[in-house]
């Protein structure tokens, strides 16, 4: 099975949103098509990030609680590796790269530019969304 850590940036707007590829992609992973790695640092991100005016007017204290709990029973919960360190612009990316690494997953599904030229880390493939939609469709077109 593939395994991918998102970033908070897909995880935040994919929760919330009624459609689109974050939305798509949260569907997917509910849907069993691939296994969900992430980090006591990504679920720290995501509720900081909930926490934004933005987000508060699109999604409940109650319906976070709910998707932060999801996340904690659903996804697989790693802690980042501490080699990851000056590869990504700031540091919060570099321990996003770290939790891939440590759950050993094949890709890593952000909206973030400067990652994403990166196109691989060791392992691991840097992907957009979109890129990581298309990864899943041409894996299920394949089962069929």
């Amino acid at each position: 099975m593939i395994r991918a850590t998102l970033d908070v940036n897909v995880l935040a707007s994919g929760f919330p949103a009624p459609a689109g590829v974050p939305a798509q992609l949260i569907d997917s992973w509910t849907d069993l098509a691939y296994e969900l790695v992430i980090s006591e640092h990504i679920l720290e991100g995501l509720a900081r990030t909930w926490r934004k005016p933005y987000y508060q007017q699109r999604y409940s204290p109650g319906r976070v609680q709910q998707t932060l709990a999801l996340l904690r029973t659903g996804a697989t919960l790693v802690t980042p590796v501490a080699t990851v360190r000056g590869v990504a612009a700031d540091e919060e990316d570099d321990l996003v790269l770290a939790t891939a690494i440590a759950g050993d997953a094949g890709f890593l599904v952000t909206g973030d530019r400067y990652l994403q030229t990166l196109g691989r880390y060791h392992s691991v493939v840097i992907l957009s969304p979109r890129q990581f939609l298309e990864v899943l469709e041409d894996e299920a077109g394949n089962e069929a």
